[in-house]
């Protein structure tokens, strides 16, 4: 057992230290450590306030993608017309990414060159976010009709592709606000090309799912796949057959995500959207794809660094007062049960060490992040875990008092204890999980983090302690009562006996 305890410790520092970079530290909540701010200011077709009802929809799908993108200890907030987000770190790319209006759209290619460089355009002073979308529509977009207006869309538009400024990402009036029913002028997502895009032939409402991956065909790149339903299930590979050789473009919010060729028809279950994706671009983009667009489409403000609300202070603060509690039971444990006792600080040890090394991989992995109600679960975990030890040495004690000794009174005190140690942390468990999953906020936090420490209580009292303690009652030494704190239970346990002998002397003496 103990073999098999230090080897998944072996696993779990091995991939701390071996495997996803960074710092082997775990990531620290706002309340800890500050957070970036990014502010959403909704914008509508026609200029006017967001419908309250747009608004909270929009909230709603923002913190799908929160918990999506494991994204703990965030933060999604309405402030009249706008959403602010704030989530733990300094990087303000994820905060803004999570606003994207993520109406996407399949569009074939009509033209496409390299873009201009041109300097950022300042939209002029007093100009309405309706007169910016407005302007926008005209010079970007062309109406769709027979094959006599398109030939005079295409034209029309053709000559914009050298006018279009792809410098002015973050303040594009027509983001979120296209037609797909029209033609469209649209820069890739770096900027470098512009594209002249035919109406849409698929919408993105019709993905069914999406996640990010690599292709392995093209040396390990980031692409992000996505799964047809309704109509476009069927419209698709039926498209591809007809349309092999040309190019058709995905694109997000007015922006070219994506234009490949079609080799051929595509009969599998899922598409493959490529680019210029990292790992957490790539993830990005399959979070806001897979939980729907936004009712509205939003301009975010710059990062901006927000302070701890608590601060290390508090987390030092915490942090002694948790080792001040820890050490006084691990002072009485040794006082008490001495060689017993040795065995729990050590057990106690082994499972901070892997709580520590989990954290770690939990926020390097799915963006957990430990807040000071997440350490509040922790240090109740930490302190079940000890209960779950004096309930197993109670019970050798137990069996010690009917005359056993110590070696046989471990394992007939063993089989009584782990029913107890498994319905107590079985209920823990169950009033975690209840927490988890109806409260929120910083709530959730401690929620997980003791439900956590309840697994891992089970883990190392049946893996560590009961492995040690059957050493233990091996080893002539450790047996002693004098050497493993069990003296006066023996003495009581002969007592017993002399009486009982008594008893049985006195009895037999009577009849």
């Amino acid at each position: 057992m103990l073999t098999i305890f230090f080897l998944l410790m072996a696993i779990v520092f091995g991939l701390v230290f071996f495997t996803g970079g960074g710092k082997p530290e775990p990531k620290l909540g706002i309340d800890l450590q500050g957070g970036t701010r990014v502010t959403l200011t909704a914008r509508t077709p026609d200029g006017s306030a967001p419908a309250k009802d747009q608004l909270d929809k929009a909230k709603q799908i923002i913190e799908q993608r929160v918990n999506g993108l494991g994204v703990g200890g965030s933060e999604v907030i309405t402030d009249g017309n706008n959403l602010v987000i704030t989530v733990p770190g300094t990087d303000g790319r994820q905060a803004r990414s999570l606003g994207q209006t993520a109406r996407l759209y399949v569009r074939p290619v009509e033209t496409v060159k390299p873009a201009t460089p041109q300097q950022p355009v300042t939209p002029p002073a007093g100009q309405t976010a309706a007169q910016a979308i407005a302007e926008a529509k005209a010079a970007r977009q062309a109406p769709a009709g027979n094959a006599a207006a398109n030939q005079a869309a295409v034209a029309k538009l053709t000559p914009q592709l050298d006018k279009t400024n792809c410098n002015t990402r973050a303040s594009d009036p027509l983001a979120g606000n296209d037609d797909p029913s029209q033609y469209l002028v649209a820069c890739s997502q770096d900027g470098t090309e512009v594209y002249l895009l035919a109406p849409q032939i698929i919408d993105g409402r019709d993905i069914g799912e999406a996640s990010a991956g690599t292709n392995t065909q093209t040396g390990g790149a980031w692409v992000v796949n996505v799964g047809f339903k309704n109509k476009a299930k069927d419209f698709w590979p039926q498209y591809t057959a007809a349309n092999t050789g040309k190019q058709t473009a995905f694109t997000l919010d007015s922006r070219v995500v994506s234009a490949p060729s079609i080799n051929g028809a595509i009969n599998t279950p899922t598409t493959e959207i490529s680019g210029n994706f990292t790992q957490s671009t790539a993830k990005d983009l399959a979070n806001v794809l897979k939980y729907g667009s936004l009712p509205l489409s939003f301009s975010s403000s710059d990062a901006e660094t927000v302070s701890a609300t608590l601060g290390l202070a508090s987390l030092q603060a915490g942090l002694i007062a948790g080792a001040i509690g820890l050490i006084a039971v691990l002072l009485y444990a040794l006082l008490y049960y001495r060689m017993l006792g040795f065995l729990t600080m050590l057990s106690l040890i082994v499972a901070g060490i892997m709580v520590y090394g989990i954290m770690v991989l939990l926020g390097r992995y799915i963006g957990f992040t430990l807040d000071l109600s997440g350490i509040a679960g922790l240090i109740i975990g930490i302190g079940m875990t000890a209960d779950s030890f004096v309930v197993y040495f109670e019970r050798i004690k137990d069996e010690m008092r009917e005359g056993r000794s110590f070696r046989s009174a471990v394992p007939r005190g063993w089989v009584r204890a782990r029913r107890t140690v498994w319905s107590g942390n079985a209920v823990s468990f169950i009033a975690a999980a209840a927490i988890y999953f109806l409260a929120i906020g910083e709530v959730r936090g401690f929620a997980f983090t003791l439900g956590l420490t309840t697994i891992l209580d089970l883990v190392v009292v049946f893996l560590v302690t009961h492995p040690l303690v059957v050493l233990a009652s091996r080893s002539t030494f450790l047996s002693k009562p004098s050497v493993n704190g069990l003296g006066a239970v023996t003495d009581v346990a002969k007592e017993r006996r002399q009486a009982a002998a008594e008893a049985a002397s006195l009895q037999k003496e009577t009849v």
